[in-house]
């Protein structure tokens, strides 16, 4: 099978979405949202004849972390008939087949906007850095794995959510719950009220945008976790991180509620700064 980027498609992906938007689009009808499933993703390589990789889950991800234009995540084929590409996860009603992403009609020469949009001013919070071991700083690297490690150690989550009130307790570091992977998992416990905290992280190394779509979907994901659990009491609240020089940009959303815009948005600054993060 052949694994390089077909003639006259910008991505090797591109033949696959193309072969998934015919089995699924209809000429003249009202097709708001066109949803597809991973499985239609490997018919889709096998169909086209490319090389399937090790997760097909990634297929949509990688075409949606970045915000690089409508040209890089779908064919013209597909753009030309007004449709965007989404990243959709979750199970259909019957449960037997997990999405993958969704085709959805914005109208030609539009494109989503599914990318969260950090304010251009923040409200700041230094924080000392000093109870980072020092055997462990030149080894701390700006990668999401380094990330965690720095959020620990500096108990920032406390001093950012609670304003160091109330401690902050990581529960695990990734949470895989399918169809999706929470960065991280947090709780706390104010008097009689337990929170949980999903988080999505964005590293230096890969400068990835946080896709609100796939938030929105692991928020889903640990609201359905949380009730067949019989966790039905826990307050949801989901976070995101984005590292950036000495610093983490902390977005912080409404609990209970599907992410949509901040509740707040805070800087947080390393004093002393942390140096591979410089």
């Amino acid at each position: 099978m052949k694994n390089k980027r077909p003639e006259g498609y910008s991505s090797k992906k591109h033949p696959v979405l193309e072969h998934i938007f015919k089995k699924y689009y209809k000429a003249g009808a009202n097709q708001e949202v066109i949803p597809f499933y991973l499985s239609d993703i490997s018919e889709g390589y096998a169909a086209c004849g490319i090389k399937e990789p090790v997760s097909i889950s990634n297929t949509i991800l990688d075409l949606c972390r970045q915000n690089r234009g409508i040209d890089s995540r779908v064919p013209e084929s597909i753009s030309s008939l007004g449709y965007d590409l989404r990243k959709r996860t979750g199970f259909a009603d019957d449960r037997d087949y997990k999405y993958a992403g969704e085709f959805v009609f914005v109208g030609v020469g539009n494109e989503l906007k599914s990318w969260l949009e950090w304010p251009e001013k923040f409200e700041e919070i230094v924080i000392d850095s000093t109870n980072i071991p020092p055997e462990v700083v030149p080894f701390i690297r700006p990668d999401e794995g380094g990330l965690f490690s720095v959020i620990d150690y500096c108990d920032v989550l406390t001093r950012v959510i609670w304003d160091g009130k109330h401690k902050v307790h990581r529960i695990q570091n990734p949470m895989k719950w399918q169809p999706n992977e929470i960065d991280g998992f947090y709780t706390s416990k104010i008097d009689d009220q337990t929170y949980v905290f999903p988080i999505e992280a964005k590293a230096l190394t890969t400068q990835d945008a946080v896709n609100m779509d796939q938030f929105k979907g692991e928020h889903e994901v640990v609201v359905y976790k949380m009730k067949k659990m019989g966790f039905l009491d826990v307050h949801i609240q989901s976070i995101a991180l984005r590292m950036t020089r000495n610093a983490i940009n902390i977005a912080v959303f409404k609990a209970d509620e599907t992410p949509g815009s901040p509740v707040r948005v805070v800087k947080v600054i390393f004093n002393p700064a942390i140096k591979n993060w410089s």
